[in-house]
C-alpha cells in the first residue's frame, strides 16, 4: 500500500512540476491588434491584423476580427499603427568605437534588431554578444566575420589593431591565406570563433579566391566579398560563387584592364584615377556581371551611406592622430585625391542598374567610427529608384538572406522569431515614416522608447 502511495505522489510531484514548465515557457504572451502589417515576402501591407506573441515567436497572425485574444496575457492595441520587421544593418564595424555599447543600444531602440559586423576581434563579439543573451546589455544581435587576405594586406595596421596576442594574419578571425595555405583548417578555426561567414577582403588571386569560397561552403560558411578584391574582378569573385558583394565604388573595376595588387593600392593611386562621371553605369560589361549575379542569386550590397555626400564632407579631412589610435588614417589621407561628388553619384547609377537588372539588394551601412542608420540607408535606396517597401525589404528579408537566416528572421510570419518594430506613420505611402518608431520587440522581448 505505501508503494501505490509513493508511486502516486511521485506521479502527482512529476504532473505539477510538468504543469509549472508548460506555464513557465507558454506564460509570456502578447497580442499586438488592429495594426497594418508591411509584408516583405509579397510587397504587400496587410490592415486590420492581430499578432500573437509567444515566448519569442510569432505564434499566430490572423484578421482582428477573427483573431481570440482570450487567453494572452497582455493586448496592446495598435490600431492607426505600422508594423515591419525588425531593422538589419548588413555592414557594420563595432571594434573602432570605443562607446560601442551606448551605440548598440541606440540601434536597438531606432529598431534595428541585427547587425552583421564586417571585421574585427571576435573576442570581442563573443562578449558582446554573451552580455546581450543575459540581458546585461540591450542591443541586436551580432553576426560577425573573419577577414581574409593575400600577403600585402599585411602592411595594413588593421591586421595588428585586431589581432592582440596573435602575430598579424595568424588571428582565426584575420587571417593571411596564400595558395599553400591550409585553407580547410583556416577555414574551421574561423568557425570555431563563432563567425558565420569569411569576408575575402584584398589582395587574393581569383584562383584562390574560387578555391577558399568553396571551402568556407563545404563547412557551412557564408563567403562575403568586397566588390573587388584587388586583383581579383567583381567578375572573379561572381565565378567563385560568394553570397555578397559588398561597396559601390569598387564595381567600376569591372572595366578596369589593369588591376592592383591590394586594397591599400587601389585606394591610393587606382581610385582617385577612376573616371566616374563618364564611365555608363549601364555599359554591356556591367550588364553582364549583374545577369551573372542574378543567375547565381549573389546579392549586391552598395553601401551607399558610405560615399554620401549627405553624411560625409566633399573633401576628406587629414588627421594628426598616431595609427594605433586611427587605423585608418591612412585611408583618410588617400580619401584627399577622391572625387567623392562624383563616386556618390556613381554609387547611386551603379545600384539603379543592378536592380532594374534584378539582382537582390542589401541595405549595409559600413558605418566604423561615428554611427550610421540603417534607416538612412533605406531612403538612399529608394532615391536610386528603388520602391518605398522593396528598400525596406533590402533593410529586412534581403539582410537575413545576406547572413544566412532568413528562415527564422527578416519576415512577418508565423513561427519567425518576433523581431518587429511598430511604426505611427505608414513607411509605404512615405519612406521618411521609417523612423517613427512607438516599439521595437526583439526575441518577444517589448523595448519601448
Amino acid at each position: 500500500m505505501r508503494k501505490i502511495e509513493t508511486i502516486l505522489l511521485l506521479t502527482f510531484l512529476l504532473s505539477f512540476v510538468t504543469h509549472l514548465i508548460s506555464q513557465e515557457t507558454t506564460d509570456y504572451t502578447i497580442a499586438l491588434t488592429n495594426l497594418t502589417i508591411v509584408d516583405v515576402e509579397n510587397l504587400s501591407q496587410l490592415d486590420d491584423m492581430t499578432i500573437i506573441i509567444e515566448n519569442d515567436r510569432i505564434k499566430s497572425i490572423q484578421k482582428s476580427d477573427i483573431a481570440n485574444v482570450n487567453s494572452v496575457k497582455q493586448t496592446i492595441d495598435l490600431k492607426g499603427h505600422y508594423v515591419v520587421p525588425g531593422l538589419i544593418d548588413s555592414h557594420v564595424h563595432l571594434f573602432r568605437p570605443k562607446n560601442r555599447k551606448e551605440i548598440l543600444k541606440q540601434l536597438l531602440y531606432s529598431g534595428i534588431t541585427t547587425v552583421r559586423d564586417m571585421g574585427g576581434d571576435a573576442r570581442m563579439y563573443q562578449s558582446l554578444n554573451k552580455e546581450i543573451q543575459q540581458g546585461i546589455l540591450s542591443g541586436p544581435d551580432i553576426y560577425y566575420s573573419a577577414n581574409v587576405f593575400g600577403p600585402k594586406f599585411l602592411k595594413d595596421p588593421r591586421t595588428k589593431f585586431a589581432n592582440m596576442g596573435f602575430e598579424p594574419g595568424s588571428a582565426p578571425w584575420m587571417r593571411l591565406i596564400e595558395n599553400t595555405s591550409d585553407l580547410e583548417k583556416i577555414v574551421i578555426e574561423a568557425k570555431e570563433a563563432g563567425v558565420t561567414g569569411l569576408k575575402v577582403y584584398s589582395n587574393v588571386r581569383p584562383e584562390l579566391l574560387t578555391k577558399v569560397s568553396s571551402v568556407a561552403h563545404e563547412n557551412g560558411l557564408k563567403m562575403w566579398s568586397h566588390s573587388s578584391i584587388f586583383p581579383s574582378k567583381p567578375s572573379d569573385a561572381v565565378n567563385a560563387q560568394v553570397d555578397v558583394l559588398s561597396h559601390s565604388i569598387g564595381m567600376i573595376f569591372e572595366k578596369e584592364s589593369k588591376m592592383p595588387d591590394s586594397f591599400n593600392e587601389a585606394i591610393r593611386n587606382s581610385v582617385p584615377r577612376q573616371d566616374f562621371i563618364n564611365t555608363a553605369a549601364n555599359d554591356s560589361v556591367f550588364i553582364e556581371l549583374f545577369n551573372k549575379m542574378k543567375s547565381k542569386d549573389i546579392i549586391f550590397e552598395p553601401t551607399l551611406s558610405a560615399w554620401s555626400l549627405k553624411f560625409r564632407p566633399s573633401k576628406a579631412k587629414t588627421e594628426n592622430n598616431s595609427e594605433s589610435d586611427n587605423p585608418t588614417k591612412h585611408l583618410l589621407n588617400a580619401g584627399i585625391k577622391m572625387d567623392v561628388a562624383s563616386m556618390d553619384s556613381w554609387a547611386q547609377k551603379i545600384t539603379t542598374e543592378a536592380y532594374k537588372n534584378g539582382v537582390t539588394i542589401a541595405a549595409g551601412t559600413d558605418f566604423n567610427e561615428n554611427i550610421k542608420w540603417v534607416q538612412d540607408e533605406v531612403i538612399l535606396l529608394t532615391e536610386c529608384g528603388i520602391s518605398n517597401i522593396e528598400a525596406i525589404k533590402a533593410a529586412t528579408l534581403n539582410n537575413a538572406k545576406t547572413i544566412g537566416i532568413d528562415n527564422m528572421y527578416g519576415s512577418i510570419s508565423e513561427g519567425k522569431v518576433a523581431n518587429l518594430v511598430v511604426l505611427s506613420e505608414n513607411p509605404i505611402d512615405e519612406i521618411e515614416n521609417i523612423r517613427t518608431v512607438v516599439l521595437v520587440f526583439k526575441n518577444g522581448r517589448e523595448y519601448k522608447k
